[in-house]
């Protein structure tokens, strides 16, 4: 029997703007913007490369780049399009609107628009600490909840201090987005941002529980 895709998802719960994976541990979330470095002239190349490697040499846990491409959702820059269609009152410029308009519309109809996005995931594995025993004696420590979301907030601010050294402004991802992400990874065919909300509810109602 083929079993429901949620069985594969390893996240028990989303809160306090972190994953919440079955075996305890945690992950936080940054987005960050894209950037052409090939743009760049070779001063500033050689300063971004120094400051990636510093990222990467004060590193003390593992750090995964997830990068992923989804379809652009431009409703609403169409809809601010369509409204400036309607306050403009010079006839020339209405019928350019509107022609522009016609075209982005087909345009979006026979192509596809895609967004590509970049994230930083920020981990923090449950640990155990053992007490000086002897080995038939030992008793495993495990950190309460607040004690690892306490380091793993110290390693998401170390990530975003470094990457905003860097240029590149990064955006921890709240609970909403979070769950947004989740759900458009294992739904790749819906366009950017139009998870219906009704669904929204549903996973959070199934993902709290």
């Amino acid at each position: 029997m083929v079993k429901p895709t949620y069985y594969l998802i390893k996240v028990k719960e989303i809160k306090d703007n972190v994953y919440i994976l079955e075996n305890g541990s945690l992950r936080a979330v940054l987005a960050v913007p894209g950037i052409n470095i090939e743009l760049m002239n070779e001063e500033d190349q050689n300063l971004f490369l120094s400051q990636f490697k510093s990222l990467l040499d004060g590193l003390d846990f593992p750090l995964q780049i997830f990068i992923y491409s989804r379809y652009e959702n431009l409703d609403n820059y169409l809809k601010l399009i369509q409204a400036r269609y309607e306050e403009e009152t010079n006839p020339l410029i209405k019928f350019q609107i509107d022609e522009y308009i016609k075209f982005l519309e087909d345009y979006l109809e026979n192509h596809k628009v895609m967004r590509k996005m970049f994230f930083v995931i920020v981990p923090y594995d449950s640990a155990t600490s053992e007490i000086p025993l002897p080995i038939s004696q030992k008793v495993p420590q495990t950190e309460s909840y607040q004690e690892m979301l306490f380091q793993l907030e110290t390693r998401v601010n170390y990530i975003a201090q470094m990457l905003s050294n860097m240029g590149l402004i990064p955006v921890r991802l709240n609970d909403l987005e979070l769950l947004e992400l989740l759900f458009e990874c294992y739904n790749p065919t819906l366009r950017y941002g139009q998870i219906p909300k009704q669904i929204i509810e549903k996973l959070t109602e199934f993902l709290g529980s």
